[in-house]
């Protein structure tokens, strides 16, 4: 059983989620890189830990392997076990590693997988929209085809690899953004790990960021390109979703 500290637990409460979603569940994972960075039984522990949660559906944000296409089948074998709809972006790794590849892994364990596309889901008692934007490091992002047709009042929550998206894709009044990439930094020491990321234009490291009213979320992820790890863990998350507009109503 994965330590309870690998669960990052919270609620996410915006003007912009429907009433009728307040208490949806979403769990969260990203930044797998299977093999180079994670032992597969820590995929599994994740995956299992899910599933217990029982989330109303799970999104993963991109980077499943590292520089190499080689463990796709763990990474298929490990996603296979996911007992929600599963919803998937790609991140830079999976496209220097073979795009096509690493979608066709993801889709044989069922995930749907969105490259600059949408879904309507239909969760709780309403349906939001959710845009999953490709990977911006990368250059394959394409925002305008993610949103078209994304009514401005709908419910929208958009999954983006790489937090920095979020000062563009904030225009489009996604009410969150699921982001990975940073890894929390990866090697956090105090006042200068934030400093440094800052410098290389990782604004956005780990946790909750309002941007412009959209509320950014920044998963530390399992992995790492280099299997290093200091004062930042790994990290599952599990957010519901809270209706700002219900609480008001109900006070």
């Amino acid at each position: 059983m994965p330590s309870r500290s690998l669960i990052s637990s919270h609620e996410v409460v915006s003007t912009r989620i429907h009433a009728g979603l307040d208490g949806v569940r979403i769990g969260h994972l990203s930044d797998l890189h299977v093999r180079t960075g994670v032992k597969p039984r820590r995929l599994h522990e994740a995956v299992a830990a899910l599933n217990r949660l029982q989330p109303d559906l799970v999104a993963l944000t991109g980077d499943y392997v590292c520089m190499s296409p080689r463990p796709l089948p763990q990474l298929t074998e490990a996603l296979r076990e996911l007992r929600a709809p599963a919803y998937a972006v790609l991140g830079n790794h999976d496209h220097w590693s073979g795009a096509k590849a690493v979608r066709a892994a993801l889709e044989r364990a069922g995930v749907d997988v969105l490259q600059n596309e949408r879904r309507v889901v239909r969760a709780g008692k309403a349906a939001f929209h959710l845009v999953g934007v490709d990977d911006s490091v990368t250059r394959h992002d394409n925002p305008e085809r993610a949103f078209a047709g994304v009514p401005l009042e709908a419910t929208c929550v958009t999954l983006s690899h790489d937090p920095k998206s979020a000062d563009r894709l904030h225009a489009f009044r996604p009410a969150l953004i699921l982001s990975g990439h940073t890894h929390g930094g990866q090697v956090y020491i105090r006042r200068v790990t934030p400093f440094i990321s800052k410098r290389v234009g990782l604004k956005y490291l780990s946790g909750f960021f309002d941007v412009n009213g959209a509320v950014l979320f920044v998963n530390r992820g399992l992995g790492a390109s280099v299997p290093i790890r200091f004062r930042s863990p790994c990290e599952v998350g599990h957010l519901t979703l809270r209706s700002s507009a219900r609480a008001a109503a109900a006070a």
